[in-house]
């Protein structure tokens, strides 16, 4: 009889499988970038420095990057836990959850990339973000997710507004039509930029409650194992 496969083997193919995606999405835009090929945002021409910089002004690329790092972590340890892990885990799932749902609502109708660059668009926007939401539900692990870790996450989106106002003030360039302070001015994209930080709490809030009910209905089923024996 084939044994079956242990689940904190199963969590690591997983997880290397969330990294595999996150790596070809973004190193497949990121080669683009490079080679100076129009991928349906930037300004192609600019120079390579330029382009480098707006390609990881996208929060997108961010979380996804740290969705990456996050996934690569728990390939190695998949019980992984301590203080600056527990906001890395938190910000890289709030941030890539609402990736996921900005992208699908708001910006999916602007996109216009074709080829291979679409190909590494979905990976960005879809299949990472989905990988991970089911890798965090499916293998935890919990409990992991507190409010100080939550709200330590929060700094992230917090700077990245700040900073990508300042950027496109500065060069003219927005990565989002939310932010373009140019156009919107101040008082819009101060808003807009306070919901983002509270929609991204929020969502934030949500894993920690479930967090705990998970917490609590894993503790109760290992213990119900152990009685078993």
């Amino acid at each position: 009889m084939i044994r079956s496969i242990p689940r904190h083997t199963l969590a690591q193919f997983w997880h290397a499988g969330t990294v595999l995606v996150v790596a070809l999405s973004v190193g497949t835009q990121f080669l683009l970038v490079i080679g100076n090929v129009n991928i349906g945002f930037g300004p192609s021409n600019a120079p390579l420095g330029q382009r480098i910089i707006e390609f990881f002004s996208y929060f997108t690329v961010q979380s996804n990057v740290l969705v990456g790092i996050a996934a690569a972590t728990l390939v190695i340890r998949p019980d992984r836990d301590g203080a600056f892990w527990r906001v890395l885990r938190i910000g890289s799932m709030f941030g890539i959850t609402v990736t996921l749902a900005i992208y699908h609502v708001i910006l999916a109708p602007l996109a216009a990339f074709t080829g291979v660059a679409a190909l590494s668009n979905i990976g960005l926007h879809y299949v990472a973000p989905i990988l991970a939401i089911l890798g965090w539900l499916l293998f935890g692990p919990r409990p992991r997710v507190t409010w100080q870790a939550l709200l330590l996450a929060a700094v992230w989106p917090a700077a990245y507004i700040v900073l990508t106002v300042v950027q496109g003030a500065v060069t003219g360039f927005y990565p989002y039509p939310f932010v373009n302070i140019s156009k919107l001015g101040f008082a819009t994209v101060a808003v807009n930029g306070a919901g983002i930080v509270f929609l991204l709490l929020a969502v934030g809030s949500l894993y920690l409650f479930l967090d705990k009910v998970l917490a609590r209905k894993t503790g109760s089923k290992h213990a119900e194992a152990t009685l078993a024996r």
